[in-house]
């Protein structure tokens, strides 16, 4: 009986926390938003490149923070520094 009396006492004092420091459903500061409103979708000089890199699916299956991603980092680290070390020798 105690111990169920606690976990009610307990459930009692907590609340639902709505918002707050660091939630994710907070807003972001209103310049924050505003800049992220104004995209240079179409009006870029690179536009073109833009689009194309976005065509290719790169981003969504190696460049995401994902294990794949890490695995992508560690491997393009290795055959990188292999090659870096072949210049120089």
């Amino acid at each position: 009986m105690a111990l169920r009396s606690g976990v009610l006492r307990a459930a009692a004092r907590s609340h639902v926390r709505r918002g707050g420091f660091g939630s994710p459903r907070d807003h972001e500061p209103l310049w924050i938003e505003n800049w992220n409103k104004d995209h240079r979708a179409g009006r870029d000089s690179l536009d073109w490149f833009f689009r194309a890199f976005n065509s290719t699916g790169i981003y969504e299956v190696f460049l995401k923070s994902s294990p794949r991603f890490y695995g992508f980092m560690v491997g393009g680290g290795i055959v990188g520094g292999y090659y870096w070390s072949r210049t120089w020798d």
